[in-house]
């Protein structure tokens, strides 16, 4: 797995805050809202083994990924 450096994660958190404190906990919210709303328009969850779900493309049903971040062979 790629790690960013700590310069380029404290860059990132900086700038995280710095939108935060521009534009406020609602404006999160709503990215946060729509993100989730075009994630589950493309794709959808399916129970794989017996404790996991695979990320599955609606148009195409071909699997992407594990919920839990297990490696996808």
């Amino acid at each position: 797995m790629n790690q960013l450096s700590k310069k380029r994660s404290e860059a990132g958190r900086a700038g995280g805050l710095t939108t935060l404190a521009r534009h406020g906990v609602d404006h999160f919210k709503r990215i946060g809202a729509k993100g989730a709303r075009v994630f589950h328009l493309r794709y959808r969850l399916e129970p794989v083994y017996l404790n996991d779900f695979a990320i599955v493309k609606r148009e195409t049903g071909e699997a992407v990924a594990f919920v839990s971040g297990k490696p996808w062979e």
